[in-house]
């Protein structure tokens, strides 16, 4: 209950935002076969140009092979991802009402695990696969009091809204007086770094609605950041995300901005290969995400 000063009461417990609300993932189901973990399609996905983004798959990935791996755990444990890959089987946009990730367990030890997960979009469709590595870690990684009731999720127009991001645009043009990025298969000159000078950073608010349960910046949405961050940063090189591979270096978070650098590590005609580094104002990363983009 709500006293007339308008403070809820000690027992009361508040209703908070997740990545799963903003995402629209619904909660995790587990039979013989495997764990299923679907998410409703809709704007709240669309990035650049109105299109869903292969990022935007980021947090029913991670969810689905999270869960099984902490249904396999020993003794009162819980799991953070260490490593997650995915690889677009079909390019966006993918046709709902929802699409569904299905994950097995691999194998896992005292340590941790590993899953595959294989993501259908709604006619059944194979449109991406995932695995994922995850460490266990002690219960207490919880808040106390376990997880509050979620809110519901507002009317999100677009991911950049689902991110509290302010457009495309102005998500992209941090850093308006840099230089243009290089050209498709340029060299650098003598003593010349990229992409520091010409690539912008995306900037994601803090805020519940991009952490876990954890009170931490999930990792769905760092591998959504990053995925985000390498179209924005080039928009003219090659446009479909065909891979995308990130590892965990430590928890983000979930108090402060994270910043996303992208670098260049190939820009080629049909295929470029990017590093994305998430940070916060520490300076030491939290993810770094390998990105590969073809035509």
């Amino acid at each position: 209950m709500t006293t007339t000063t308008g403070r809820a009461e000690p027992h009361e417990v508040e209703a908070r935002e997740y990545a799963e609300t903003r995402f629209r993932v619904q909660p995790p189901t587990h039979g013989d076969d495997g764990t299923r973990v679907r998410m409703r399609t809709g704007p709240w996905l669309a990035g650049p140009g109105g299109v869903m983004t292969v990022g935007s798959l980021g947090v029913v990935v991670d969810d689905a092979l999270g869960s099984t791996i902490l249904r396999a755990r020993l003794g009162d444990q819980h799991s953070v991802t260490s490593q997650l890959s995915l690889e677009i089987v079909v390019p966006p946009p993918w046709p709902g009402p929802e699409l569904t990730a299905h994950a097995t367990l691999l194998g896992r030890d005292i340590v941790g695990g590993l899953a595959a997960a294989t993501v259908f979009d709604g006619e059944g469709r194979v449109v991406a696969v995932a695995t994922g590595r995850c460490r266990y870690v002690p219960a207490d990684i919880l808040p106390p009091g376990g997880m509050r009731p979620p809110l519901p999720p507002a009317d999100h127009g677009s991911l950049f809204e689902t991110l509290d991001l302010p457009s495309a645009s102005a998500s992209a043009g941090a850093i308006p007086e840099q230089a243009s990025p290089p050209a498709a298969g340029s060299v650098p000159a003598a003593g010349e770094t990229r992409p520091e000078a010409g690539w912008p950073a995306l900037v994601l608010p803090s805020g519940p609605g991009m952490q876990n349960p954890h009170n931490t910046v999930h990792g769905g949405v760092l591998l959504c950041g990053s995925e985000l961050a390498v179209a924005l940063a080039d928009p003219d090189g090659p446009p479909h995300t065909t891979s995308v591979r990130i590892s965990f270096l430590r928890p983000g978070d979930g108090s402060h901005p994270v910043t996303f650098t992208t670098r260049a590590v190939h820009r080629g005609r049909s295929l470029a290969v990017y590093e994305v580094s998430a940070g916060g104002p520490a300076g030491r990363p939290y993810t770094v995400a390998t990105v590969i983009r073809e035509r």
